[in-house]
């Protein structure tokens, strides 16, 4: 029987011309990215690739699917599948790891610069007839960054903040920097943070980081220090972010990903300036679309050959025995 792959949204070109080189293989994309959609497909399914950010994967779905044997996520967050009840199944979850790491650590890049020079302000004010002469923007050189989450992005980023003179501290419970790099690692995110003058967040977004940044830890942020969340939206709590904004704590906050995606209306971080936002683009660039569909692709032939890249499988210990 040929084995059947469902994906909730057709992969890039170059994933796909992967999978159509596959003899036998069965391809069915989804009508529309939904969980109904996807409780109707998956009784029949060998494998699945979740494409975005949506549907969820949740239980229901795996207990429904008797054939399943791999399943994939085109992109590197995945708390919207249920890990559990894949691993509790004995099934591996691929993501395409740090594939897309260079570009979103870049990303990070760009909203710290756009926050320390007031680039999105400027820009406004010289394109509206004004030349707004004076000092206000700050350096990066000689500065403390505390990269929260030293998986592929944080790491990326740690690398591209040192080349700019930053002294780098690294908050991660499960990963440590090698020694010889001159980072410092904080186990205590208070502590942490208390001494930051720059907040990348790059951490997965699990019970343990969920509004990890709320009221009681933007209490205890450095007076005058920026937060960059390229992390996942529910990291931060933005009443709590823009209460610190309001009251001074913050110089400000650059976010590519937000609690409610596109946000309200009435989030009162849209009306401030010292708010630098973008629609979570961080990977999406061409060329690594490219290359994160190249790799979701493998890791579902592989997956379904019985021979995941255990580099790429947050499940490890299904691969065990």
């Amino acid at each position: 029987m040929a084995d059947t792959l469902v994906l909730t949204e057709a992969l890039p070109e170059a994933g796909m011309r992967m999978l159509a080189a596959r003899p036998g293989l069965r391809v069915v994309v989804l009508p529309a990215p939904t969980e109904a959609a996807l409780a109707a497909a998956i009784p029949e399914a060998d494998g699945v690739v979740v494409a975005m950010e949506r549907p969820a994967l949740t239980a229901a779905h795996v207990a429904a699917a008797p054939r399943l044997r791999i399943a994939c996520r085109m992109g590197a967050g995945y708390d919207h599948l249920d890990v559990a009840a894949l691993t509790a199944r004995g099934i591996p979850l691929a993501t395409t790891g740090g594939t897309n790491a260079p570009t979103v650590a870049e990303q990070a890049l760009y909203l710290m610069l756009a926050l320390a020079k007031r680039g999105p302000t400027l820009d406004r004010a010289v394109k509206s007839g004004r030349w707004p002469r004076a000092f206000g923007g700050v350096e990066l050189l000689g500065k403390t960054c505390v990269v929260v989450g030293y998986g592929y992005i944080g790491r990326e980023v740690a690398r591209r903040a040192a080349a700019f003179g930053m002294r780098i501290v690294v908050v991660d419970p499960h990963v440590a920097p090698p020694p010889g790099l001159g980072y410092e690692r904080e186990d205590d995110f208070l502590r942490a943070i208390g001494r930051a003058d720059f907040v990348v967040l790059a951490c997965a977004l699990v019970e343990a980081t969920r509004g990890l940044v709320d009221a009681r830890s933007l209490r205890a942020i450095k007076p005058g220090a920026f937060i960059v969340n390229v992390a996942r939206g529910g990291v931060v709590d933005e009443v709590a972010l823009a209460e610190a904004l309001e009251r001074g704590q913050l110089a400000g906050a650059g976010l590519d990903v937000m609690q409610s995606e596109p946000p309200s209306p009435a989030n009162r971080l849209l009306a401030r300036d010292d708010v630098v936002l973008t629609p979570h683009v961080a990977a999406y660039i061409a060329e690594t679309y490219a290359r994160v569909a190249e790799v979701c692709a493998r890791n579902a032939l592989d997956g379904l050959d019985g021979r995941p890249d255990p580099e790429f499988v947050v499940n490890p210990s299904v691969l065990r025995g």
